[in-house]
């Protein structure tokens, strides 16, 4: 079982409806579950309690935390350094810099989502060649969807997210684990 702990809703609301769409036979709650917090102080205080009480399964942990220009190596690092304590296998991914940076590398998936933002028109954009280089991410997807429910925004995109054309690569990695992990 694949246990994902996410520090807010719209990153649990976009995992769940991409990895339903991507392994439809896998079952939400078997094979494997998100689990969100309320930030990102909530997260990291509740990593190694969820680790050592969960009592399903033979469990292997991915914790997701955004960057939020913080030094990403060192939030990884703390996060690993909590981790080991709860004693289960466990990866820890950094979304550069947030969720909403992933969305910007996948403009199609924005315009499907909402079709009135164009927003694959802004491919060329040179301050979204580079999405996870964005430290406002979250109001340019805002500005561009004219929306500011992040869990409806999340899991409206997360429909017609396609993977292999997202350009942040802190998703490629993020998402280079989630296969090994849910083809295994």
């Amino acid at each position: 079982m694949i246990v994902f702990l996410t520090e807010e809703e719209s990153m649990k609301a976009a995992l769940e409806t991409l990895i339903s769409r991507t392994w439809p036979a896998a079952i939400a709650g078997v094979n494997w579950i998100v689990l969100s917090f309320q930030g990102k102080s909530d997260l990291e205080k509740n990593i190694v309690p969820k680790m050592k009480s969960w009592r399903y399964g033979a469990p292997h942990f991915v914790i997701l935390r955004d960057q939020d220009g913080s030094d990403c190596e060192a939030v990884k690092a703390a996060l690993c350094q909590k981790a080991e304590q709860g004693g289960r296998p466990f990866t820890v991914r950094v979304v550069c810099n947030e969720l909403e940076s992933w969305f910007l590398g996948e403009l199609d998936a924005v315009e499907l989502a909402y079709p009135k933002s164009n927003a694959s028109s802004l491919k060329a954009a040179a301050k979204l060649r580079v999405p996870d280089s964005l430290t406002n991410a979250c109001q340019e997807l805002e500005k561009l969807v004219q929306t500011t429910g992040k869990v409806g925004r999340a899991t409206a995109i997360a429909k017609f997210f396609a993977p292999a054309r997202c350009t942040s690569n802190s998703f490629q990695v993020f998402w280079k684990t989630a296969m090994v992990l849910m083809d295994s």
